[in-house]
C-alpha cells in the first residue's frame, strides 16, 4: 500500500502542478481546460492518504485494501479497453500498473488475514 501511496501521490503533485510537462513525458494530449484534470489530482491524493491508512494498519484499514483491489483492477480494464481501442501505448503502461498494484495489494490483503 505504501507502494502505491507514493505512486498516487507523485501522478498528483505531477497532475496539479506540473500538466504540460507530464503530458509531454506520457504523450497525452492536454484538454483544453485543466481544472477537471486538476481535480483528479485532488482525488489522487486522496486515495494517497487513504493508502498509508491501510499501509499503516491493514486489518483495520481492510475495506480500504478491498477497494483498493477492485478499484485498481477496474483501472486495468478501462485503460486497457482504452489502449485496446487504439489508444496510445502509454494507456497500456497505465493499465499494467493498476493490474500490479490490483495483484499486489489481494496478496498482501490476503497474507495480512493469516
Amino acid at each position: 500500500m505504501l507502494l502505491a501511496a507514493v505512486y498516487d501521490a507523485l501522478f498528483a503533485v505531477a497532475i496539479l502542478f506540473f500538466p504540460a510537462p507530464s503530458a509531454g513525458l506520457l504523450r497525452l494530449e492536454l484538454p483544453d481546460d485543466l481544472v477537471y484534470l486538476r481535480f483528479n489530482g485532488v482525488f489522487l491524493l486522496m486515495l494517497a492518504a487513504m493508502y498509508l491508512l491501510a499501509a499503516a494498519d491493514p486489518r483495520r484499514y481492510r475495506g480500504i485494501v478491498i477497494v483498493a483491489v477492485l478499484g485498481r483492477f477496474a483501472g486495468f480494464v478501462y485503460l486497457g479497453t482504452v489502449w485496446f481501442g487504439g489508444g496510445s501505448a502509454t494507456f497500456l503502461g497505465l493499465a499494467l500498473a493498476d493490474l500490479f498494484f490490483s495483484i499486489l495489494h489481494a496478496v498482501l490483503w490476503l497474507r495480512a488475514r493469516s
